[in-house]
């Protein structure tokens, strides 16, 4: 029974220091509402970084539009670039550990065509280990961490519009 009273004190403390030092879950980003309808170009929208771009948006309240309307922003992504580099080689010349670098460059205009980002480079890596006994697992991982830096860059991209006024 005093064990039971001391824990629910201690959740309520911790719960008291996490709500006190602002920690608060990331919510939607408020956009401006010239940037509320919006036509995504330069990239396929049906999978990988264009899907994650495509619902990300949707779930901030944006009007992502399958074809290209007059009034809507226009999203261009310039570039769209996954890479795989060697960041360690272990002592036996073979690759110990690899880096998967994302960058994608974006261009905005707003529904009256005057661009609001002219070009912007955005960025994310991640780093794994790699093991050559475990190759199946070792792509599983590469895999997991592609979708997590289309996520961190769809996020990136996100902010960076949030920002504008």
């Amino acid at each position: 029974m005093i064990h039971r009273s001391i824990s629910n004190i201690l959740v309520l403390v911790l719960m008291l220091v996490i709500a006190g030092c602002g920690f608060h879950l990331r919510g939607t980003a408020t956009l401006p509402d010239s940037l509320k309808t919006m036509y995504v170009q330069g990239i396929n929208m049906q999978r990988g970084f264009g899907l994650e771009l495509k619902h990300t948006l949707k779930s901030n309240d944006i009007n992502v539009l399958s074809a290209y309307q007059k009034e809507a922003a226009v999203l261009t992504i310039l570039s769209n670039k996954f890479e795989r580099r060697v960041l360690s080689v272990g002592s036996d010349a073979k690759v110990s550990e690899y880096q998967l670098h994302g960058t994608v460059t974006i261009k905005l205009t707003d529904g009256e065509h005057n661009v609001l980002i002219a070009s912007d480079t955005l960025e994310a890596q991640r780093d794994y280990q790699f093991d050559k006994n475990q190759v199946l697992a070792s792509d599983q991982e590469q895999a997991l961490l592609r979708k997590e830096l289309e996520q961190q860059l769809v996020q990136s991209i996100l902010r960076r519009l949030s920002v504008l006024k």
